[in-house]
């Protein structure tokens, strides 16, 4: 990529960045405090998310601020670059990653959750491998594996219930 593209690259993967740090930061404030409980505020569940909210923010400003620096505001677009940057196999990448995350989260808690991790990582797994039947295997044998750990390690060592 170009220097001058990797600017434009910047300018726009900054605002994203200062959006989804924003949003972090709102979900993470109006999460229960459990201050009714007694508990320690320090304790509560949004503490983690609204720190990595802030420093998201913080380095999309940084981004969004040496992308300004650069010019990298200035865009040019016609409907030949727009084609050529939907062929581009990152950009294919891109969408198959988020259409999986996004159909995982909209059936997160419709469906038992081990299934549903089960199938989310082989389907990543296996979207961005060869497929051949070998990669098949391991990548089911991976999806299983990985979400037994992450359903043990929530159930038994956090003690949160998962959907």
């Amino acid at each position: 990529m170009k220097p001058e593209d990797m600017n434009k690259a910047d300018f726009f993967t900054s605002i994203f960045l200062f959006l989804l740090g924003l949003i972090v930061f709102i979900i993470s404030i109006r999460m229960p405090t459990f201050r009714e409980l007694g508990a320690n505020p320090y304790s509560a569940p949004g503490i983690v998310p609204m720190i990595l909210g802030v420093i998201i923010v913080i380095m999309g400003a940084i981004l969004f601020t040496r992308s300004v620096i650069s010019k990298g505001y200035k865009i040019s677009l016609s409907f030949q670059g727009l084609k050529l940057f939907f062929k581009n196999n990152s950009i294919k990448r891109l969408f198959i990653a988020l259409f999986l995350s996004v159909f995982y989260v909209i059936l997160l808690g419709k469906i038992n959750y081990f299934l549903l991790t089960t199938l989310y990582i082989f389907l990543f797994v296996w979207s961005f491998e060869l497929k051949t039947k070998k990669t098949l295997f391991f990548a089911l044998l991976e999806a299983v594996l990985i979400a037994a750990c992450i359903s043990y390690v929530f159930r038994y060592l956090f003690l949160v219930t998962l959907p």
